[in-house]
């Protein structure tokens, strides 16, 4: 890869998108901010699954972090400009969530208030920064998950990543509607936000890894990850439309439909078919692990479908469509910025080994 050149393109890219951004909030704040929100929810994932992978390994073991290493170190090192990126969507709430002026009937006020929004806010930067520093910094011995007496902080970082991710996904997305619940959405959110974390990994690997013999294995076992990540993500989003649709109630069926009017089609076409249906035909067949072109080709398919998904479930709450371009803008505004920061993390990585070089072996499972 070409870091030079990736880096002007960045940068070109993340310009045009932050002129269209500035252009968007003088003429519509509100317009601008649900763009903003949708961009920040996708992104977000890429820190978010680089620390969840680094925890698991130190939990489990595996030489596939051999060759993973540098590009999760680099994808946790863009956790700080990616949790800080949600103020701009924030800074006027009444422009996204109607429980800002809540109507008499509401009954999660005690919840949903702008006070106790920015306390959580709060509470998820420090604790997902600071569970990135531990995954970056933490007592590891270069690819080798962590000693084996600290892997018990491994497992509780684990439970506050997924508590917190889970709140979060309420807060910013469910909240959007505030009388719909689904118990089962968070675990959906956090596989989105997981596959499009893994997904930008895996393309980087595959792009540009480096393809000696020892290390398409790794690249294998990362693409079986990611399939059963993909295949868990289909399952929960299914169980929520089945459960809703068997229960009928008219606090919950209005979110589906709004999102099954024909405008929304091709969101939900993308969606389900670059989402799942594309990396589950080709992931399961066991050589296409193993093929770089193939891998990336998955991996640029779920990438796109994840930006459809998160329009799909921002986009419909919103009275008044934004304009394509200002969320086109948005994306790139902000995913400039983070390809920036994982560019920088990638140089300072430490290098893969060479070929021939010994491969670490797993001692935890």
């Amino acid at each position: 890869m070409n870091s030079v050149w990736f880096r002007i393109g960045t940068l070109v890219i993340s310009a045009i998108g932050i002129a269209g951004c500035i252009l968007g909030a003088r003429t519509d704040w509100s317009a601008f901010a649900q763009a903003w929100l949708c961009s920040y929810i996708f992104w977000l994932g890429i820190p978010l699954a680089g620390i969840t992978l680094v925890l698991v390994h130190d939990l489990s073991g595996g030489d596939w972090m051999a060759t993973g290493r540098p590009v999760l170190d680099a994808a946790i090192g863009t956790m700080p400009l990616a949790s800080l990126a949600g103020i701009p969507a924030f800074v006027r709430l009444a422009s996204l969530y109607s429980w800002v002026n809540p109507p008499p009937d509401l009954p999660n006020v005690f919840y949903l208030n702008p006070t106790a929004f920015f306390i959580r806010y709060g509470a998820y930067l420090v604790l997902w920064n600071l569970l990135a520093a531990f995954a970056l910094w933490g007592p590891r011995e270069g690819r080798e998950p962590i000693q084996s007496g600290l892997s018990w902080i491994s497992g509780i970082g684990l439970i506050v990543l997924a508590f917190s991710a889970s709140f979060a996904a309420i807060d910013w997305i469910l909240s959007l509607e505030p009388t719909f619940w689904s118990s089962i959405f968070s675990y959906a959110q956090a596989a989105s936000w997981f596959n499009t974390g893994f997904a930008t990994v895996l393309l980087t690997v595959a792009m540009w890894g480096w393809p000696s013999y020892e290390r398409r294995p790794h690249m294998s076992d990362l693409a079986r990850i990611l399939l059963a990540m993909t295949i868990f993500w289909a399952y929960v989003e299914f169980m929520q439309i089945l459960i809703i649709w068997e229960e009928n109630l008219k606090t919950e069926i209005p979110w589906y439909l709004k999102r099954l009017d024909p405008a929304w089609h091709p969101a939900i076409y993308l969606s389900a078919g670059l989402g799942f249906v594309v990396p589950f035909f080709v992931l399961l067949w066991a050589p296409a692990k193993r093929r770089r072109g193939v891998v990336a080709a998955v991996c640029v398919s779920i990438l796109i479908s994840r930006i459809a998904h998160t329009w799909l479930l921002l986009m419909p709450e919103f009275a008044r469509p934004t304009p394509f371009w200002l969320d086109v803008a948005a994306l790139f505004a902000l995913g400039g910025l983070i390809m920036l920061l994982f560019g920088y993390g990638l140089r300072r990585a430490r290098r893969f080994e060479p070929t021939g070089s010994p491969l670490w072996t797993a001692d935890h499972g």
